[in-house]
């Protein structure tokens, strides 16, 4: 499913790709207004034990690291290419609440399939002297709980008032703000549930730039 999510790390995409999206963004500059701010420069949000030097070349980081330079209003990551950038972008928005909501827009040459927005969670763990945040966890907002890897082929799960299934796809589509928001916050648990197969990443902040 979501080649863009190479961008938003290949991690998020652990929980079957049942993430909740929509057709136009939901959130406006106006839902930004005292939302977190993440602290620009570049991050890492490892996957599991994954090892790395922080202080070392993030050249030399392992894809494991997810590093990514994160902007005012973009996400940079992926693979780098020969010289070294990040070959893919996306715009976000963060969006006021509890918890915040991170909108991300697709590229318009995103791949047959590929949601034109999804959300993503955000619990802000730490901040900067300015009050940006420096550590933070993520996780997708999701249609449903992700089945366990041992349920075999259980049925599909009815969706939450507000998310209406897309057919022939696996995610779902929200056409309200609170459909996203209970999505979010419903996901966290899930996220998190420490059953062994979390899907929620914690990233932070390691310096500015982006190497």
């Amino acid at each position: 499913m979501l080649r863009i999510v190479a961008v938003v790390w290949a991690a998020l995409s652990l929980s079957a790709c049942a993430v909740v999206s929509s057709d136009r963004p939901l959130f406006s500059p106006l839902d930004a207004a005292g939302a977190p701010i993440l602290k620009p420069g570049l991050w890492a949000m490892p996957v599991g034990d994954c090892t790395f030097s922080m202080r070392g070349s993030a050249l030399k980081w392992p894809d494991c690291a997810n590093g990514a330079y994160v902007g005012p209003s973009a996400l940079v990551g992926g693979k780098r290419d020969t010289s070294g950038a990040f070959s893919e972008a996306l715009t976000y928005r963060m969006a006021v609440g509890d918890p915040a909501i991170l909108q991300i827009e697709a590229p318009a040459d995103r791949a047959p399939g590929d949601p034109k927005v999804f959300y993503l969670g955000v619990r802000p763990l730490a901040s900067d002297g300015d009050g940006r945040v420096t550590k933070a966890r993520l996780w997708l907002a999701l249609c449903a709980k992700p089945p366990q890897t041992d349920a075999g082929n259980p049925r599909p799960a009815k969706l939450p008032v507000g998310l209406t299934a897309i057919k022939g796809r696996e995610e779902c589509l929200a056409r309200t703000q609170t459909a996203v928001r209970n999505a979010a916050s419903q996901s966290e648990a899930w996220a998190f549930g420490g059953d062994g197969e979390d899907f929620g990443l914690v990233a932070r902040w390691i310096r500015d730039g982006d190497r």
